[in-house]
């Protein structure tokens, strides 16, 4: 291995190791209540080290972010990659696997809805959020495909725009939960996700 290979695998360690720390400091005390001093101190660097690797918290942020996109990402692959199913049952099941995801890692879920709150924070050129904005796009491009597989196969109208359909489903499935919550659901608004869910595949069925 060259000089250059190693040099950019020990700063991509290095940045793991930092990603780990503040993703402890951030689910242990909130974003708002913690500091890259708190962040440099977990990961045993110097503020100014700190700085060399992530120019802000909101960059750190978008890394945990990224970490939860990849939870969500593998659970629709494997999805997909299970070709006895059809269009309609792989959007379902989609949205099972995104179910899952928010029972188990809860913190994980709420990084992923601050999205918004610290993509400004980390200018358009961060390659942090450039590859945060890759595995977002792959999700979609997923949901895409299966809505497609269901209109070839028949389980899923034919008149809709599937690239559209994606958008609109995955901005759905991360607002569910919150509003299910709000409303004062004891399972946090599990159960009525699934409710939610058969009414959108109701919606996509191909009437006969």
């Amino acid at each position: 291995m060259g000089t250059i290979e190693r040099r950019s695998r020990e700063r991509k360690q290095r940045e793991e190791q930092i990603v780990n720390a503040a993703e402890k400091v951030f689910f242990e005390y909130g974003f708002d209540n913690s500091t890259m001093d708190d962040v440099a101190s977990a990961a045993e660097l110097s503020k100014g080290a700190l700085y060399t690797y992530f120019k802000t918290k909101n960059e750190l942020c978008i890394c945990i972010v990224s970490r939860a996109l990849a939870l969500v990402l593998a659970g629709f692959e494997k999805v997909y990659e299970n070709k006895k199913l059809n269009g309609l049952k792989m959007i379902y099941d989609a949205g099972m696997s995104f179910r899952h995801f928010y029972n188990s890692h809860p913190k994980y879920y709420c990084a992923l809805l601050s999205y918004r709150n610290h993509r400004g924070g980390c200018g358009e050129e961060s390659r942090f959020l450039q590859n945060t904005l890759a595995e977002n796009n792959r999700i979609n491009e997923l949901l895409t495909l299966m809505l497609r597989k269901g209109t070839e196969d028949g389980s899923i109208r034919d008149n809709i725009d599937a690239v559209k359909m994606a958008l609109t489903l995955w901005g759905e499935l991360g607002g569910l939960i919150p509003g299910f919550i709000l409303n004062g659901d004891a399972a946090g608004g599990t159960d009525l996700f699934e409710q939610a869910l058969d009414l959108i595949c109701c919606g996509l069925i191909k009437k006969k």
